[in-house]
C-alpha cells in the first residue's frame, strides 16, 4: 500500500465506509438521473429512477466485495415468495391496527362516496402496484447496501439507528410534516432496519412497507406521509380531531397510536428468536452472512 492509499483503504486494502457509502449514494444519484430522463414525471417516475439507481449502485459496490447483486437481498428463489406474502400481512396487520386504534380513540372515520365492488377491487390492485415501486425504491436506497455497510462496520445499534434517522429525513419536506411525523416515519425505519437485520431479506421489509402503505393509502383510504396519491370507491377517511390523534393532513403516521404501535412491533421483532435468515437469504452472500452461516449453507 502506498503512503497516499491510507485515507482511501483500510490495513486490509479495502475501500473504507466512508468512501464506500459516499460512492454508493454518488452513483445511485448519477444512474437514478440518467433513468430519470427517461422515466415519466411524477412520483412513480422518481420511484422507478431511484429503485434502479440503488439497485445498480448497491450492486457494483457489493462487487468490490466480491459478492453478487443478490446480495443486496432481492435474491430469486422460492423463499421470496413465501416472504414477500408474510411482510406484506403483517404490514397490512400493523397498518390496520393504526387505523383501528385510531378509530377507536375517535381519531379517525369514514364517509361514503360512489363506486362498485368491482371497482373497489380493480383499484385495489392498481394502489397495490403503484406503492410497490416507491417502497422498493426506498429500502433499496437505506436497506440495501447502506444498512449492511453501516452493520457490518459499527454493529445493528449504528447501522439501523443511522439509515432509520436518514429515513425520517428524507420525509421532512412532506407535506404536513413536523417533529411528530418525522418520528414516526424514522420509527418505521426502527422496524425495516431490524427486520432486515434479522432476515437478511429486502423481500420481507418491502413487503412489511407495502403492506402499511397499502393499508393507509387504499383500506383506509387516508393520507400517506402527507400524500394522497390512491383513492378508494365507496368510501374516504380522514382524520377527526387534535393531530396528535388524527395524523393531520401527513396522515396516520403523524398519530401517537403509530408511535406506540411501531415500536411495539420493533420491539417484539428485535427480541423474537423466530426472526432469522432463511437459505436463500444465507446463500445470498449479504455483507452481515457470518462465516459460520456460510459454511452451515455450504454443508
Amino acid at each position: 500500500m502506498t503512503l497516499g492509499s491510507a485515507p482511501f483503504l483500510t490495513p486490509a486494502g479495502r475501500v473504507r465506509i466512508g468512501w464506500r457509502l459516499g460512492g454508493f449514494f454518488g452513483l445511485a444519484l448519477l444512474v437514478g438521473t440518467a433513468v430519470g430522463t427517461a422515466a415519466p414525471p411524477g412520483v412513480l417516475g422518481g420511484a422507478v429512477s431511484l429503485l434502479v439507481g440503488a439497485l445498480v449502485s448497491g450492486s457494483l459496490l457489493l462487487a468490490l466485495d466480491g459478492r453478487g447483486p443478490c446480495a443486496l437481498g432481492f435474491y430469486i428463489s422460492q423463499d421470496s415468495v413465501t416472504e414477500s406474502a408474510r411482510g406484506m400481512a403483517l404490514g397490512l396487520l400493523i397498518g390496520m391496527t393504526v387505523v383501528g386504534g385510531m378509530a377507536l380513540f375517535g381519531g379517525m372515520s369514514w364517509v361514503s362516496q360512489p363506486g362498485t365492488v368491482g371497482d373497489w377491487f380493480v383499484g385495489a390492485a392498481g394502489a397495490l402496484a403503484w406503492f410497490a415501486i416507491p417502497a422498493a425504491a426506498e429500502e433499496a436506497l437505506l436497506r440495501g447496501y447502506p444498512l449492511q455497510a453501516l452493520t457490518e462496520a459499527y454493529g445493528p445499534v449504528v447501522g439501523v439507528g443511522i439509515t432509520s434517522v436518514a429515513f425520517g429525513a428524507m420525509h421532512v419536506a412532506n407535506p404536513g410534516s413536523g417533529v411528530l411525523e418525522v418520528a414516526n416515519v424514522t420509527a418505521a425505519g426502527l422496524l425495516f432496519g431490524v427486520v432486515y437485520v434479522k432476515t437478511l431479506s429486502l423481500w420481507w421489509v418491502t413487503a412489511i412497507h407495502l403492506g402499511w402503505n397499502w393499508a393507509h393509502g387504499y383500506l383506509a383510504d387516508v393520507s400517506v406521509s402527507g400524500l394522497d396519491v390512491v383513492d378508494a370507491p365507496l368510501y374516504e377517511g380522514m382524520g377527526v380531531g387534535a393531530d396528535w390523534l388524527s395524523g393531520g393532513a401527513f396522515g396516520p403516521e403523524g398519530s401517537v397510536v403509530t408511535t406506540v404501535v411501531l415500536l411495539v412491533a420493533t420491539g417484539w421483532v428485535w427480541r423474537s428468536k423466530r426472526w432469522k435468515p432463511s437459505q436463500a437469504a444465507l446463500a445470498s452472500g449479504s455483507l452481515l452472512t457470518t462465516e459460520s452461516e456460510l459454511n452451515e449453507e455450504k454443508d
